[in-house]
C-alpha cells in the first residue's frame, strides 16, 4: 500500500481493536521511517544549563538532570515553557523529517500537555531568533504536535495571534491511549512526510518507552509546506490560564533530509569573552552559561603568537557569581597580536573558547570605534498575550516575524562590522527589564532572569567582540531600574527610584557590574560606594587615543522636584569623578581625548508643542553639577560619546555660551521602545545646513547648547501625541523609529574626528547616513 493512502486510512483508526487488527500495516509503515540520531549523549549532574544544542525559555524555568530536561515552572501565566533545538531547523525541502523524545509528566495528577513545536518563524527568523518562541502563539508561531496528561494525542495551533493562549486543537483528538498511566514514560515519535508539492502530513505516535509497543497515533493531513519551515522546540505547558503539569524530556533524536543540522549554532559552556588592553595591562572576562560549579570551578587563559606552536600560560580565574571568570595580566605585549583560548583547569587539553587579542595600532592608522546603546531583543514583550497598535500609523506586528523578533540583530551587528571597527563601545542599557519577558528583578530567580536577558545581548555580539577591545558601561536599565540617581549608594533602602540609590538586591547589583564591567580597564580609584557596589570610572590609552570612562549616574543626586529647576544644585559626576577628570586633563600628553559616558550632559528634548521638556532623568539635571562636568571635559579638549536618550544627536554643550563646551555625540538607540524628539517650536538661531531641528537651544534646566544634527523618529511628536492612548511614548514599529549605531573615526594623519550615524538596516557600502552626518571635528 502506498504511504499516502496508508496515512489517510490510518487517520480513521480510532479504536484499539482496529489498531491491533492493522498491526501489519504499522510494521510496514515503521520500516519506512527516516532514521534518527541523538542531539546530545551527555549526562550531566544537575545544572541549569541544558547543554550545547539547547536554549531554555527561560533559564530559571528548566534544569537538566542526567539526560533529562525538566521544566521547573508551573502556575498560570507560565504556559508553553520551551526549549529550542538550536542545532536543528526545518528547511523548505519536500523531504521527510522525524523527531523523537521520551516524555513524562513530572507532576502526575496535574493537567497539561507537552510535545514538539514545529516551524517557528516560517523560515523568516534565524535559528537564534526562532529560539525565543514561548508562552503565547502568534503569526508564524508554528504547530504543536502534542501529548497531554489524559493520554491523548493532538495537533494544536501556535500561530493564532487572536487566540494566542488557547492552543486550539486543529482537528479532533486523534487517539486516546487506553494503556497510558499518568506519569509513565512515553516516547513521542513525530514524522513529517510530503504528500504533494505544497503539503505535508504529520504523524505523531506514542510508544511505551519500556516495551517499545506503539500505543496509538494521530495524523494531521494537508499541512501547508510553508508552515513547516523554521525552528523546532520542545514544549511543556499547563492548560491555558491554569496551574498544571510540568514535563520532562530525554533521549531527544532527529533525522530526515528536511531537518538541517548546523552544529555551529550550538551554545556553551562559554557564551563569550570580552577584553581591554591598556598598554601592558590586559583584562578579560569569560562569560559562561549556568554550568554546574562543582564540575567547572576554575578557568585558565592561554595565549600564543601566530609563530608559536605551544600555548603560553596566562592567568587563572575562579568562576564568580554570575558565572563569569576574570583574568588580568600586567606584562602584556600590547604591540603584538596574540591568539587566546580558554580552558578548564581540570581539563586543560580541551579548548572551551578562542579568539584574538589585537595589537594596539597606536597612531599608525585611522582608528575606528563602533558605538551602540539601548538594545531590546523584541519589539513587544513575549509575555503579552495580545498585540495592539500603539498609534494608528504603526503596522501590525506579528509575534514571530522579523518586525517583532529583533534578536540576534543581524543587520545591526553586521552593518556595524562592515566598518571594521578597532574597538566596540556599549554605553548603556544592554538590556531592559521586561524584554523579551516580564520583570524578574524581585523574584527568587532574579539573577537567572537577569542573566537570561544579558545572554541575549552577549549572544548577538559575541562573535564580533571576542577579537576586539570592548568597553561596557552599565546604565539604569542594566541595574533593572527605569531611572537611576545613584547618590553614591545612599538611600538605597528607600522605596522609590526618585529617593536615590539602587533599589534591588545589592548582591544582584554587584553581580551585574561584575559581568558587565569586569573586563574594563582598572578603575582610577577602585574604592566601592555604599553597599560595596564597585565603580568603573577609569583612564586608558589605546589606538593613539587617551580615553576616560565616566559613570554619570552612579554618584548623581536624586531629583528635587520642588526646587527652582533653573537654579538646581547637586552632583552629576560627584567629587571623586570630578577630581579624576581634572587629573585626566594632563594624562597621555599629545594624544586626542575621548570621554565615554552613558548620557549626553544636557536635556535636548522637546515636548509635543516643541517646548523644552522637563526630564530629571536626563543629565541636564542638576544644572550646576552638569556645568562643572562639561567644563572639566572641555578643559581636557575632549570629544564626548554617549547614548541613552534613544535620540541620535550631535551638540556642543555650552558652559556660559552655546558652544564653548565640548562636542557631544549621542549615538541613536540600537533598538528601543521609548521615543524622544528634538523639534523646536520656533526657529532657532545659528542653525546648521538650514535644518529646522538645529541651532542654539536652552533646555528646561537652563543649560545652553548648540545642536548640530538630530535623528528624530520618523513620526513627529505632535502626530504621535494625537494618536497615543498609552501613558508612555512607546513605539513598536521599527519603520517609524530612527535606530542604529555610531562610528567614530580618529584620523591621526589629518588630526580630526569623523563622526558617523547609521541606521540599523542601511547598507554602509551604498547607503546614506542620517541627515546631518558625517561631521568632522578637528582635534584642536
Amino acid at each position: 500500500m502506498k504511504r499516502r493512502n496508508f496515512l489517510k486510512l490510518s487517520a480513521g483508526l480510532i479504536g484499539s481493536s482496529m489498531l491491533s487488527g492493522c498491526a501489519g500495516f504499522f510494521a510496514s509503515y515503521r520500516a519506512e521511517l527516516a532514521s534518527t540520531s541523538p542531539l546530545d549523549n551527555s549526562r550531566f549532574e544537575e545544572q541549569i544549563w541544558l547543554g550545547k544544542p539547547f536554549w531554555a525559555n527561560r533559564l530559571q524555568d528548566w534544569r537538566r538532570i542526567g539526560n533529562e530536561l525538566q521544566c521547573t515552572r508551573e502556575g498560570k501565566s507560565f504556559e508553553a515553557r520551551t526549549v529550542s533545538l538550536l542545532t536543528r531547523q526545518l528547511n523548505n525541502t519536500l523531504q521527510s523529517a522525524r523527531l523523537k523524545a521520551t516524555v513524562r509528566n513530572l507532576t502526575p495528577g496535574k493537567e497539561g500537555f507537552c510535545g514538539f513545536l514545529l516551524g517557528i518563524g516560517k523560515g523568516e527568523l534565524t535559528a537564534k531568533g526562532a529560539a525565543l518562541a514561548q508562552r503565547a502563539g502568534g503569526v508564524n508561531g508554528g504547530i504543536i504536535a502534542a501529548f497531554d496528561s489524559s493520554g491523548k494525542l493532538s495537533f494544536r495551533q501556535f500561530d493564532d495571534e487572536n487566540k494566542s493562549l488557547e492552543f486550539t486543537t486543529i482537528n479532533r483528538d486523534l487517539f486516546s491511549l487506553n494503556q497510558y498511566q499518568d506519569g509513565s514514560s512515553i516516547t513521542l515519535d513525530c514524522q513529517l512526510d510530503p504528500t504533494d508539492a505544497n503539503h505535508f502530513d504529520i504523524r505523531l505516535a506514542a510508544i511505551d518507552s519500556a516495551t517499545g509497543q506503539e500505543l496509538g497515533f494521530g495524523v494531521l493531513h494537508n499541512v501547508a509546506a510553508d508552515k513547516l519551515h523554521g525552528g523546532i522546540s520542545l514544549l511543556s505547558s499547563s492548560n491555558p490560564y491554569k496551574n498544571g503539569a510540568r514535563w520532562g524530556f530525554s533521549n531527544i533524536e532527529t533525522g530526515g533530509e528536511k531537518i538541517t543540522e548546523n552544529n555551529r549554532n550550538s551554545l556553551g559552556p562559554v557564551m563569550g569573552c570580552m577584553y581591554t588592553v591598556n598598554k601592558h595591562e590586559l583584562r578579560m572576562t569569560c562569560q559562561l552559561m549556568p554550568v554546574n560549579l562543582d564540575i567547572i570551578k576554575q578557568l585558565r587563559l592561554e595565549f600564543k603568537s601566530e609563530n608559536e606552536q605551544r600555548w603560553r600560560a596566562g592567568a587563572s580565574g575562579v568562576i564568580e557569581d554570575g558565572f563569569v571568570a576574570k583574568f588580568s595580566l600586567n606584562n602584556w605585549d600590547y604591540l603584538s597580536t596574540y591568539q587566546y583560548r580558554i580552558v578548564d583547569d581540570a581539563a586543560p587539553d580541551t579548548t572551551l573558547y578562542s579568539g584574538l587579542v589585537a595589537k594596539d595600532p597606536q597612531n599608525s592608522k585611522e582608528f575606528k570605534i563602533a558605538l551602540y546603546s539601548c538594545i531590546i531583543p523584541t519589539s513587544k514583550s513575549l509575555d503579552n498575550t495580545n498585540y495592539t497598535r500603539l498609534i494608528a500609523k504603526e503596522r501590525d506586528i506579528g509575534r514571530y516575524t522579523k518586525d517583532n523578533i529583533l534578536f540576534p540583530h543581524t543587520e545591526l551587528v553586521e552593518n556595524g562590522a562592515f566598518h571594521e571597527p578597532d574597538m566596540y563601545v556599549f554605553c548603556g542599557d544592554q538590556y531592559y527589564e521586561t524584554y523579551p519577558t516580564r520583570y524578574g528583578r524581585d523574584t527568587k530567580d532574579a539573577k537567572l532572569d537577569t542573566l537570561y536577558k544579558w545572554y541575549l545581548w552577549y549572544w548577538a555580539f559575541a562573535h564580533r567582540i571576542k577579537d576586539k577591545p570592548t568597553i561596557i558601561l552599565a546604565d539604569d536599565h542594566d541595574v533593572l531600574q527605569g531611572n537611576l540617581w545613584g547618590n553614591s549608594g545612599e538611600n538605597s533602602d528607600m522605596p522609590k527610584e526618585a529617593d536615590g540609590g539602587f533599589k534591588w538586591d545589592k548582591d544582584l547589583v554587584r553581580m551585574i557590574y561584575r559581568i558587565q564591567h569586569g573586563h574594563n580597564p582598572e578603575p582610577y580609584d577602585a574604592t566601592p560606594i555604599k553597599y560595596d557596589i564597585p565603580v568603573a570610572y577609569a583612564a586608558f590609552e589605546y589606538g593613539g587615543v587617551s580615553f576616560a570612562i565616566v559613570e554619570d549616574r552612579k554618584f548623581k543626586s536624586p531629583p528635587d522636584y520642588k526646587a527652582d529647576k533653573l537654579n538646581t544644585t547637586g552632583e552629576l559626576l560627584g567629587e571623586r569623578q570630578e577630581a579624576f577628570l581634572k587629573d585626566w586633563q594632563t594624562m597621555h600628553p599629545g594624544k586626542p581625548k575621548i570621554c565615554i559616558t552613558a548620557s549626553i550632559w544636557g536635556s535636548p528634548q522637546t515636548d509635543k508643542n516643541g517646548h523644552p521638556l522637563i526630564d530629571h532623568d536626563s543629565n541636564g539635571y542638576p544644572a550646576d553639577g552638569r556645568k562643572r562636568a562639561v567644563k572639566l571635559v572641555s578643559d581636557a579638549n575632549a570629544l564626548v560619546i554617549a547614548g541613552d536618550q534613544h535620540l541620535g544627536l550631535l551638540a556642543y554643550q555650552g558652559i556660559d555660551n552655546y558652544d564653548d563646551g565640548s562636542l557631544f555625540f549621542a549615538g541613536p538607540a540600537s533598538a528601543a521602545f521609548w521615543q524622544r524628539w528634538f523639534e523646536p517650536a520656533v526657529q532657532l538661531p545659528n542653525q546648521r545646513n538650514n535644518d529646522k531641528n538645529t541651532g542654539d537651544f536652552i533646555d528646561s534646566f537652563g543649560n545652553k547648547m548648540r545642536v548640530l544634527a538630530v535623528a528624530n523618529p520618523k513620526v513627529s511628536h505632535q502626530d504621535f501625541a494625537e494618536q497615543n492612548n498609552s501613558w508612555g511614548k512607546f513605539l513598536a514599529d521599527r519603520m517609524l523609529k530612527s535606530e542604529g549605531y555610531g562610528i567614530i573615526k580618529v584620523n591621526h594623519q589629518q588630526q580630526h574626528y569623523q563622526l558617523e550615524c547609521w541606521e540599523w538596516n542601511t547598507n554602509p557600502a551604498t547607503g546614506k547616513q542620517f541627515a546631518g552626518w558625517p561631521y568632522v571635528k578637528n582635534f584642536n
